[in-house]
């Protein structure tokens, strides 16, 4: 039986909600944190890094509601709600085509959907990468990190697939910043798996 999250999962191919972005005002260089939840592990790198510029994805509109009065009053974050996958190119491109450095791409924890016939719902599948290898440069790193070794094992073989092959295996939480729910897997003794990969 493959193990259950606690946390309740959104099917991201029933939200069809599209969204735009023409890019901040400034020329600094770009962070994505996918499934942001409640920001506590965006909260944190904004602090250390605020000079930088954050685009947050939280698919559940309550949270990203939250994510928007919790990061309102800084110009250098922007939240959306909806698919991720769906509204990434759309809202990250644009930035890019400008010179803008698309830093790095968190995807931390993400739903591992278990079923054979729902792994069309990840995040990372092959149709993103290969879409994404259009346009992204070489300088950008995805960090990727899981409590689930099925899932770790079956998104590196995705990407060694992809043109996104190099990838770097590595140990603690990225600046050391980690977030609510790998404290908790932590306490309860599991073991994280985390990577690096691009181009």
């Amino acid at each position: 039986m493959s193990p259950r999250r606690i946390r309740p999962h959104v099917n991201p191919l029933s939200i069809t909600k599209e969204y735009s972005f023409e890019g901040f005002q400034n020329s600094a260089p770009i962070l994505v944190d996918v499934g942001a939840c409640k920001g506590e592990f965006a909260e944190e790198f904004i602090r250390q890094f605020p000079e930088k510029n954050f685009v947050l994805f939280e698919i559940r509109v309550p949270l990203a509601q939250k994510l928007k009065e919790k990061f309102a009053g800084n110009k250098n974050v922007v939240v959306f709600d909806g698919d991720a996958g769906r509204n990434f190119e759309s809202i990250l491109r644009p930035s890019v085509e400008r010179g803008r450095k698309l830093e790095t791409v968190f995807i931390n924890f993400p739903d591992p959907w278990f079923k054979e016939r729902h792994k069309k719902r990840r995040f990372l599948n092959k149709n993103f990468l290969n879409s994404c290898a259009e346009w992204i440069m070489p300088e950008t790193k995805f960090i990727f990190q899981t409590d689930q070794e099925f899932l770790f094992l079956e998104t590196l073989e995705l990407v060694r697939e992809s043109a996104f092959s190099q990838v770097e295996f590595f140990d603690e939480p990225p600046f050391g910043i980690s977030t609510d729910w790998e404290q908790a897997k932590l306490r309860e003794g599991e073991k994280i798996w985390r990577m690096k990969f691009y181009k």
